[in-house]
């Protein structure tokens, strides 16, 4: 529900200018009670929920006794609703869903959507005025009627009913008759020393509540089997599940998957859960459960743990083992960390739109996984979660890395300890003999972590890790806060070893246990134990993209030259290695500029940095020295055929066989030759020559590029390039071009800023076209371009902008062009409008195809030799190849260029849209060619204007036919016939090195 602005003045001032008011008062407040030292509200609660399998509603009623612990006197409080983040299109989630997911159907559709109402707030059994936050209707205000003064507490009450939205946007929801109960009460906001802190629900960014008690009541269905948070206390249901428990009969259905729900009992049940010292509740119900039941003694105390796990038969052969790796992690993290909080934990397999698992205190919700070891690992990862989110309350909006760094950093712990000889291709690929074809059956697991992060390091668009979860990209969320912060975690134990590295967290742990930690707190609890000044991790590391990059300069004797060419001064590992062998390891302190550093003696034949790649180290390949080689710094080639993972501390070469045809040269066999392009590197290079079987000559294409990311500079990415190119021409000769280009693309201060800009220049060498046509030898052209692009690169409505000058010594043209597409539902669905708008600054004195082509081009016009054409000199409607175009400048498709002759000035658009609803997926498009210029008055028609309606079908971007169905006079009477207006657009290129290079680099 949204309040409308309208109303008398006296509305006004009660309803918007008072609560501001309160609202700067309170946040000035906060930032004084600071002063008064550390506190904690708490938040005791008693819910009766009944759920509505019928209707897919949840009735209840809440009793709050809100407690404040502050030295501030309270006058409102914030109120979290946050199911009502599911009723509109207009709500905080609704909108990161769109820059996320594209433009869905969202919560239009009335099963998608979810609210929260018949709320009537008490206080002390008092009625109390609240209102929902303007924009925002997942937080309200509730204005006390009395002070809550320091000390003091109030008792509020309210009714609510809560409509479940279909399970398939984010973490509360139902599909069929199974429940996610998550974020479903009314919930007070957090009041701590920094102020209030209401936050809307987001699928992206999790949560921060105050620690209390709770005391909650589930009436439902008799059949359903239930796992919450906390203790149940219902004797006959705690033997119900045992005994589910003991039947694993479900073990014989050998892969069988019912799916079904059996009918809901018609008489009902009521489950009663409490629990002590927690921040959260969530529950999940299914008719269909298996149940599993363990126990752990901790390691410690002896205390035992009931453990349980709860699935379906979707994915039970997984499943079937989960007690074991629920025991195995409560016990392993118990020892490390500190005896686990709680006397339960369950595992549930359920719905899961938000990841792949979901943590609560003691429960935790699983997705669909892909093997037992990714069951394995979801789950070891939530049930750390329990120390660093349910005991550890920090707040994971504002700084996630807390909580997700840290677990995660964890559970990298545990698998290594557990699957020490886990290979990479083991999880993605799982056949050996794929493995082997791509030459990575050797790689560790944890070598994907690393090539995830150095994609953004290595372009230069990384984020600080200690940000909130709303200012990072959607794929810097997951490599910045699970991959870089939980890899920053494992260097900083190996550096300070496993047992200090544990004890410090083990008294960060007691310290802040139910409470609300800050970073300081953390770094605090490190720098105490170890006594040593960790601010190259906490500042630099986490709060900066400060790059590591140290290298070898040269070896004396025993002593080691290594030089920072990095901006972070962080501890460095030097290792002495036989083969594979290490036998030694020597931590360094960060330096800046260069330091020598003594190595113990040793029969070593290599010095290495960080061998084991446990420092984010940016380029690995300067890290090597090679005792008594001739190039002892030189890396060795790695030559892999075909496909192959990049190593990051290898030179990798990677080749395939090739083989293309054109008209001139015949049929053509040759290798491609390139260092990798999954991930970005200071130099890369392409070279694929061919040998033609027709002149058996040598042919081809060649470029070498290099990428400068400067740190902290407002250019990210400078790329200078240079191409080459040699295939043959008519009059048994060959054509060439060399091509020199720079792009700069420029930083963004807010990285969810949807608009980037970029400026380019090349200046080509070209063999002359107009002489090839004459069947003469080809003197060299010379071409200048200088552009400017600007693009909008969010889902919703995207597009691209591009502004761009070319010249040579005979002409000069100016030109824009602007591709738009109108979102309709999904990112590959729209309206695509393409406008165009050229003039000439100097007319070419002889050759026309300088000047705009109305319609696409053929390759025989092609002055620069872009694309990929296998005919392409070839004479229009000579060939089926000689239909090929590249659709650019006016954008006809009837080819007109040569009756109508190119323009000086022209104006275009070319607009194309999917076919509605399930039609649009069949790739069939209808669109409309508009064209004004100058030639047309030229023409015997007078009119300057063109137009074409038609569709056109392609395959991707490989491959795409036009069909003019519908043309104007002047274009019907300037082509030929129906048929020699269908053309089509060949775009090989579109998937070679540099395309998918620059779709990476963006």
């Amino acid at each position: 529900m949204k309040h409308n602005g309208s109303g008398n003045f006296k509305t006004i001032i009660l309803k918007k200018i008072i609560p501001s008011i309160f609202c700067i008062f309170y946040n000035s407040a906060g930032a004084l009670a600071s002063s008064f030292g550390y506190f904690q509200q708490q938040v005791n609660y008693t819910i009766q929920v009944t759920l509505d399998d019928k209707k897919h509603e949840l009735n209840a009623f809440e009793t709050i006794r809100y407690i404040n612990h502050s030295n501030d006197t309270l006058r409102l409080l914030y109120f979290h609703l946050w199911p009502n983040a599911y009723s509109s299109n207009h709500t905080a989630l609704a909108r990161q869903l769109l820059q996320t997911k594209g433009k869905e159907r969202l919560f239009k559709d009335p099963l998608l959507k979810g609210s929260i109402d018949s709320l009537d707030f008490r206080v002390d059994s008092k009625k109390v005025n609240w209102q929902l936050l303007s924009g925002q209707p997942d937080i309200c205000t509730l204005s006390l009627n009395d002070p809550l003064m320091p000390g003091d507490s109030i008792q509020i009450t309210t009714p609510f009913r809560v409509k479940i939205p279909l399970g398939v946007t984010s973490r509360l929801g139902h599909i069929g008759q199974s429940y996610q109960i998550s974020q479903w009460y009314p919930k007070p906001a957090v009041y701590d020393e920094n102020g209030w802190h209401p936050m809307p629900y987001l699928d992206q960014g999790e949560f921060y509540s105050e620690f209390g008690n709770y005391d909650v009541s589930i009436t439902l269905p008799s059949n359903y089997i239930t796992g919450a948070t906390g203790n149940l206390h219902n004797e006959s249901e705690i033997d119900k599940l045992t005994i589910l428990a003991a039947d694993t009969s479900w073990e014989s259905s050998h892969g069988e998957r019912n799916t079904t729900f059996p009918p809901s009992s018609l008489t009902m049940k009521t489950l009663r859960y409490t629990e002590q010292k927690v921040h959260d509740f969530a529950w999940f119900a299914d008719k269909r459960f298996h149940v599993l039941k363990g126990k752990v003694i901790l390691p410690r105390s002896g205390r035992e743990i009931t453990t349980w796990a709860m699935f379906t038969d979707q994915e039970s052969d997984f499943w079937k083992h989960s007690i074991s790796y629920i025991n195995s992690a409560i016990s392993s993290l118990s020892e490390l960390t500190g005896e686990y909080p709680y006397n339960n934990y369950t595992a549930v397999q359920s719905a899961l739109n938000a990841g792949v698992g979901m943590e609560y205190p003691g429960i935790t919700v699983i997705g669909l996984v892909e093997n037992a070891y990714s069951l394995d690992e979801v789950i070891t990862h939530e049930i750390i979660h329990s120390w660093f989110y349910s005991a550890l309350g920090s707040n994971e909006r504002r700084y996630p890395y807390l909580d997700e760094g840290i677990t995660s950093a964890y559970t990298s712990r545990y698998l290594r300890q557990h699957y020490p000889y886990k290979k990479l291709w083991e999880v993605y690929l799982e056949k050996r003999k794929l493995a082997k074809l791509f030459h990575i059956e050797d790689m560790p697991l944890e070598r994907m972590e690393e090539l995830e992060w150095l994609l953004p390091a290595r372009n230069n668009q990384e984020q600080p890790i200690n940000l909130p979860a709303t200012d990072f990209t959607f794929s810097n969320y997951g490599i910045m806060i699970y991959n870089k912060a939980a890899r920053g975690f494992e260097y900083l134990r190996n550096y300070l070893g496993d047992s200090v590295f544990d004890r410090s967290m083990q008294h960060y742990y007691e310290q802040w246990k139910y409470r609300h930690p800050q970073p300081e707190d953390l770094q605090n609890a490190f720098e105490t134990s170890t006594s040593k000044d960790l601010t190259w991790f906490f500042n630099d590391f986490l709060g900066t993209t400060r790059r590591m990059d140290y290298k070898i300069v040269r070896l004396s004797k025993h002593n080691l030259l290594v030089k920072n060419k990095g901006q972070l001064n962080s501890p460095i590992v030097i290792a002495g290695m036989k083969g594979d062998s290490i036998l030694f390891e020597k931590w360094q302190d960060g330096f800046t500029g260069q330091k020598w550093i003594e190595l113990p003696p040793g029969d070593y034949s290599e010095i290495k940095i960080d061998p084991r790649h446990i420092t984010p180290e940016l380029f690995r390949l300067n890290n090597n020295y090679r005792i008594n080689k001739p190039f002892p710094k030189a890396d060795p080639i790695n030559a892999r055929f075909l496909f192959t993972l990049d190593d990051p501390e290898r030179r990798t070469l990677l080749y395939v066989p090739v083989f293309n045809w054109n008209k001139e040269n015949g049929f053509m066999a040759g290798v491609l030759v390139h260092n990798g392009f999954m991930v970005p590197k200071p130099i890369e290079y392409l070279i694929m020559p061919f040998y033609t079987f027709k002149d058996h000559g040598a042919v081809g294409y060649s470029r070498i590029a290099w990428n400068i990311i400067p740190y902290n500079q407002i250019i990210r990415l400078a790329t200078l390039s240079v191409e080459g190119e040699k295939f043959g021409a008519p009059g048994n000769q060959d054509y060439y071009k060399v091509k020199t280009g720079i792009e700069i693309y420029f930083r963004k201060e807010n990285m969810n800023n949807p608009y980037r800009h970029k400026v380019m220049g090349y200046y080509t060498s070209a063999s002359d076209l107009a002489d090839i046509e004459l069947m003469q030898k080809a003197g060299m052209n010379h071409y200048l371009q200088l552009g400017y692009q600007f693009d909008k690169t969010s889902l919703i409505n995207p597009y691209t902008g591009l502004a761009f000058i070319e010249m040579n010594s005979s002409y000069q043209k100016l030109s824009f062009e602007l591709n738009y597409r109108y979102s309709y539902y999904r990112k590959r669905q729209g309206l695509d409008i393409r406008l165009f708008g050229g003039t000439m600054l100097k007319e070419p004195v002889e050759t026309g195809f300088y000047s705009f082509a109305p319609g696409g081009r053929s390759g025989s016009v092609m002055y620069l030799y872009e694309g990929t054409y296998p005919d392409r000199f070839a004479t229009p409607s000579s060939s089926f190849w000689s239909r090929q175009m590249t659709l650019s400048e006016g954008g006809l498709v009837s080819p007109v260029n040569t009756i109508l002759g190119y323009s000086n000035w022209l104006v275009s658009a070319n607009i194309s849209s999917n076919l509605p609803g399930v039609a649009g997926n069949i790739g069939i498009k209808p669109f409309l060619n508009l064209l004004l210029n100058d030639r047309g008055t030229k023409t015997i028609h007078s009119s300057a204007f063109f137009w074409e309606a038609g569709l056109k079908a392609g395959i991707w971007n490989l491959f795409e036919i036009h069909v003019p169905v519908l043309v104007s006079k002047n274009i019907d009477d300037i082509t030929v016939s129906f048929k020699d207006r269908i053309r089509f657009i060949f775009q090989l290129n579109s998937f070679n090195q540099v395309k998918l290079r620059q779709k990476m680099v963006n």
